[in-house]
């Protein structure tokens, strides 16, 4: 928590003057699928599915969804390249080859009966796609478990 500092401190109270501040992370994931963009976004790919590399049972655990922090021109980029990724699809979702990293800041781990894995990320947002590394090289889901405090096992 943080208080504006001229304002008045009230011990066991919260009013206007505080700020919950959280701190953010991130993990480098890859792209597993994104879905055909909404209303603006239309035309673009924008929604991804994001997924850790699972070293224990093999390909990737899912972690959830965004299209949050994503500028026009990084739609615009990604759409293309996950185009070129494609390995099928559906009426609202091109599954890709899992090729792509990108990294990806949230606030926090939540366990969640939605994925597989058990797990998603709050609060997800793009911060930048990494040119400079490979799916080889994109975090695992056993260091999402430890960072969730030794979630459940699947």
């Amino acid at each position: 928590m943080a208080k504006a500092p001229g304002a008045p401190y009230a011990a066991g109270a919260r009013g206007q003057s505080w700020l919950k501040v959280k701190q953010a992370r991130s993990l480098d994931l890859v792209i597993l699928a994104a879905e055909w963009g909404n209303g603006r976004r239309q035309g673009w790919l924008s929604n991804l599915h994001l997924g850790a590399r699972d070293t224990e049972k093999g390909g990737f655990a899912m972690l959830g969804k965004t299209f949050k922090g994503l500028t026009d021109e990084m739609l615009a980029w990604q759409t293309q390249e996950l185009l070129k990724l494609e390995i099928g699809r559906d009426a609202h979702t091109v599954h890709v080859k899992p090729k792509l990293v990108v990294e990806i800041a949230f606030n926090e781990i939540q366990v969640s009966p939605r994925y597989a894995s058990g797990l998603a990320l709050r609060f997800a947002r793009v911060k930048r796609y990494r040119p400079d590394k490979s799916a080889s090289d994109a975090d695992t889901f056993q260091t999402v478990q430890r960072l969730a405090g030794g979630a459940k096992d699947r």
